[in-house]
């Protein structure tokens, strides 16, 4: 991600911490239709989650991630012979074991010897 995108979206984040209602009363459409089917029919209206008006970056990386991939894919042909398209296996393959988060859990052992050191 450049630094521009970083910044603009840096920059977007803090006015959602400063007035997330803004996003709702802006957009026509603040409301979506859910609906269920299992174990029974179910059907309900909730807001729409925070993360379709500003997505976290690892959403972002996921998104980019998922159109290049079916870009690569576009084109292969449908046999019929397996039980999934072969663009779809495609896709799951490319992004197969990919972690888009930038969270870094440091190993058990680092952990330890901070504490021991921090004494």
């Amino acid at each position: 991600m450049s630094s521009e995108k970083y910044l603009e979206y840096k920059e977007l984040k803090k006015e959602l911490e400063e007035g997330e209602l803004k996003y709702y009363l802006e957009d026509p459409r603040p409301i979506q239709l859910v609906v269920r089917t299992k174990p029974k029919l179910t059907a309900f209206f909730r807001r729409k989650p925070i993360t379709s008006y500003v997505p976290s970056e690892a959403q972002i990386r996921v998104r980019i991630a998922f159109g290049e991939a079916a870009k690569k894919a576009k084109g292969i042909k449908y046999v019929g012979l397996g039980v999934k398209p072969p663009a779809s296996e495609y896709v799951r393959e490319a992004l197969k074991g990919r972690v888009f988060s930038k969270e870094y859990r440091p190993p058990k052992w680092l952990k330890i010897l901070e504490k021991l050191v921090s004494r």
